[in-house]
């Protein structure tokens, strides 16, 4: 019986709004018309009741045969009582009114059950859920069955809600990249800075009094100069990237051989020179739905930063299934740090030691893959070494 009731209900949400509607006023109507029959026929019986019991008949003639061709009705209202006035009364106005007033209350009830059936519900879970949404919470969902109007509304808010949230998300990952941008800008300006400012104070005081040998004020002066250097560095590198946000992806249809092909050629030029062998596999076929300068500067991030850590071969796989395109590289070398692992994707995190370096690579490449509707993966070869896929969306071609 549960079974049965249920698919009724599921049927029910299934009907068009305006069908709905147009069935339940039709029933209504059915219904009014046999009731207010039935009351009218009630009322007027009620009524010749009550007459036939005072009511006289005159004839005034007869025809042969003594058939009756004209009879005259007296009613007596003078000798109902006072109930059976009432009572006469009362079924007189039945007899006159109950039509109207079976037709209003059965009107009035089917757009009640109407409502009660079809609007309620989904107006109520609109409702809330644009509440929740005005208070900024967005870790719900609106669920609601049926394949009518306020169905189809239902599924439409929770598709806003779900765009409002991934925005909203996104906006929070912007605003905390942010916020690391300003620490690493500080972190890093700081160190050139005190030194740059050290080595003023001490110019500043033992230079004009000729207690600094020359060699010493140009050693001094070299190193100031090395640290401006750095600071402009550091500043063009702040630009790029600010304008990481400004990059958009366009996907286009690229035959994947020729794509792949550009690869190889690229790691055979950035490999020149390198003791490390790079070797480049794909098994990606037809073609690809991609930004091909984005995953381009991706690859060529990927493998700069393998060959400054493999000691011998560098690694990379290529491969584009289930729409997805992933650029695997991997190399020889030391590995990720725990630290590395947790913090290597982040801006101005460059591996210890290294002072040619911002750390900025591997931030790029995480960038452009969010962009690209993807994500970059970091992790350690159980062969030894630093293992970095990326991984981009492609477009249906």
């Amino acid at each position: 019986m549960g079974k049965i009731a249920g698919k009724i209900k599921r049927w029910y949400r299934s009907v068009p709004l305006w069908l709905t509607l147009m069935l339940t006023v039709a029933a209504a109507l059915v219904i009014a018309g046999f009731s207010s029959r039935a009351a009218t026929s009630a009322a007027y019986n009620g009524v010749w009741a009550i007459q036939s019991r005072h009511m006289t008949c005159t004839t005034t003639g007869e025809l042969e045969g003594g058939v009756i061709y004209h009879v005259d009705l007296n009613y007596h209202f003078e000798k109902y009582s006072a109930s059976e006035l009432r009572l006469y009364r009362f079924c007189s106005f039945a007899a006159r009114y109950a039509p109207v007033f079976i037709y209003t209350v059965c009107i009035v009830l089917a757009a009640l059950a109407f409502y009660l059936t079809k609007l309620r519900r989904p107006l109520g879970l609109l409702e809330h859920a644009s509440r929740r949404i005005a208070e900024n919470e967005l870790d719900f969902a609106l669920d609601y069955d049926g394949r009518d109007e306020m169905a189809r509304l239902c599924r439409a808010f929770e598709v806003m809600r779900r765009a409002l949230d991934t925005n909203n998300r996104r906006m929070l990952h912007l605003i905390d990249e942010q916020h690391q941008l300003n620490d690493a800008y500080t972190h890093d300006l700081r160190t050139p800075i005190a030194v740059l400012k050290g080595y003023t104070d001490m110019l500043t005081k033992y230079l004009p009094s000729g207690k600094m040998p020359e060699a010493e004020v140009l050693e001094t002066v070299r190193t100031m100069s090395a640290h401006v250097s750095r600071l402009e560095q550091f500043v063009g590198s702040m630009n790029a990237v600010q304008r990481l946000s400004d990059v958009e992806i366009r996907r286009e249809s690229v035959p994947a051989e020729d794509f792949v092909c550009g690869l190889r050629e690229t790691a055979d030029i950035l490999c020149e020179g390198s003791p490390a062998r790079c070797r480049v596999a794909s098994d990606a076929r037809g073609t690809l739905g991609i930004d091909p300068g984005a995953v381009t500067q991706v690859f060529e991030n990927l493998l700069g930063n393998a060959l400054r850590f493999a000691k011998t071969e560098i690694d990379v796989d290529i491969d584009a299934r289930g729409g997805r395109l992933a650029v695997t590289v991997s190399d020889d070398g030391r590995g990720f740090s725990g630290r590395e692992l947790i913090m290597a994707s982040r801006p101005y995190c460059a591996s210890p030691g290294d002072g040619k370096h911002f750390g900025l690579g591997l931030h790029i490449c995480r960038t452009l893959c969010e962009k690209h509707g993807g994500e970059l993966r970091l992790r350690n070869s159980p062969a030894g070494g630093a293992m970095v896929t990326a991984e981009f969306a492609m477009a249906a071609v």
